[in-house]
């Protein structure tokens, strides 16, 4: 009986435990025509297409890139890997991530 209650109790956490995430990534670097590629070549790999990808040139002599890519119905090791290879993306200053559940 004890074993049956455990086992209903994992069951119903396992419920509550979101599936599906979404992920932002707000990332700067340096002004390379490569950059936006390499940002993106992880995310293809792992057989997502982003839900948005914006970029634009900042600092006043346009030395630096803001890219805001979202991606969406991901799972939370997906957004994490995806995070990873962000920051190890040659030409990457930063690297701020979010990764919150779906409504």
């Amino acid at each position: 009986m004890a074993a049956h209650a455990a086992a209903s109790a994992q069951a119903e956490s396992s419920l509550s435990r979101p599936t599906s995430y979404r992920a932002l990534f707000y990332v700067t670097g340096v002004a390379d025509p490569g950059l936006l590629p390499r940002l993106i070549e992880p995310v293809a790999k792992m057989g997502h297409v982003p839900t948005r990808v914006h970029a634009s040139r900042e600092s006043g002599d346009g030395s630096e890139v803001a890219v805001d890519l979202r991606l969406k119905g991901v799972n939370r090791r997906t957004a994490q890997l995806v995070e990873h290879a962000l920051r190890a993306t040659v030409g990457v200053r930063q690297v701020i991530a979010v990764v919150e559940p779906e409504d």
